[in-house]
């Protein structure tokens, strides 16, 4: 049975680059299917790129994952193969696929890829995800390469890890950061309402943040729709983490805040109650 290919990238759809690669996994096999989860991580951006593959694993079909965000092509950065419960995941050792690995249990085996048989011939060492990593997941996902034929098995503990920064917590404060920002200038933080909840926040109470050097009340909602329209609100998002919005408005430039930004929740004397 052929695997389906899910392929995300910082590629951008104007040069034409998701094109070249999509059809050198077409020439290996005509049939096989390809899912595109998204080409418009911003370029070079890890961090972004392994949060959106952390939420998709869990939503799209199992087979391989083929993921690109790769600054390091060419260097001494290995492009690599995971076993994982989900699936294949194949892309640059750079922490890129660690998250969505956690996601679905973990890393089960590591390769890397040097099996010349399905190495483009290059001059240039700009485009492994054409030359390598598209060759690799197709003769895979069709069944013309085994695991084993890949290339030397890698110690999991040697993978390039990224991970999620941990909040800061006290009794006077939450402090946390900006994730991202999503292409409605929501902006997800890494704080979990349990976290807020601990502090015996709950919906409707308006919360006292400092974000950057800007001091703001802010309403927890139950939606993206706030009392106080463009004024900004806290939301669960379908992620599950704290969001930053503004109803019918972009969160990221109210706020001029960006990926990165610290966010910091004050607990003390600091509810007010709105029903």
């Amino acid at each position: 049975m052929k695997e389906i290919i899910s392929f995300a990238s910082d590629f951008g759809l104007e040069d034409g680059s998701v094109g070249v690669v999509k059809g050198v996994i077409n020439r290996v096999d005509s049939d096989l299917k390809i899912n595109d989860i998204s080409h418009g991580i911003p370029p070079q951006n890890i961090k972004y790129g392994s949060l959106l593959l952390m939420r998709a694993i869990q939503y799209i079909p199992q087979g391989v994952l083929l993921a690109v965000v790769d600054p390091g092509v060419g260097t001494e950065r290995n492009p690599i193969a995971i076993t994982t419960d989900w699936g294949l995941m194949i892309g640059p050792d750079n922490g890129l696929l660690n998250l969505a690995c956690a996601t679905v249990g973990g890393a089960k085996q590591a390769f890397l890829l040097e099996n010349e048989n399905w190495i483009i011939p290059h001059e240039g060492e700009t485009f492994h995800a054409r030359d390598i990593f598209a060759p690799f997941a197709a003769a895979y996902a069709s069944g013309q390469l085994k695991l084993e034929e890949f290339g030397k098995e890698l110690d999991l503990e040697d993978l390039t890890q990224y991970l999620i920064p941990l909040t800061d917590i006290s009794d006077k404060e939450i402090k946390g950061e900006v994730l991202y920002v999503d292409h409605f200038g929501n902006c997800q933080t890494n704080v979990s309402p349990d976290e807020l909840k601990d502090k015996n926040f709950q919906i409707g109470d308006v919360l006292s943040l400092t974000i950057g050097n800007q001091e703001i009340k802010a309403k927890w909602c139950e939606t993206y729709q706030n009392d106080n329209d463009r004024e900004v609100g806290i939301v669960v998002d379908s992620w599950g983490m704290v969001s930053l919005f503004v109803s019918n408005g972009n969160a990221s430039q109210v706020l001029d805040c960006k990926d990165s930004s610290k966010v910091k929740i004050k607990v003390e004397n600091s509810k007010l109650k709105v029903r």
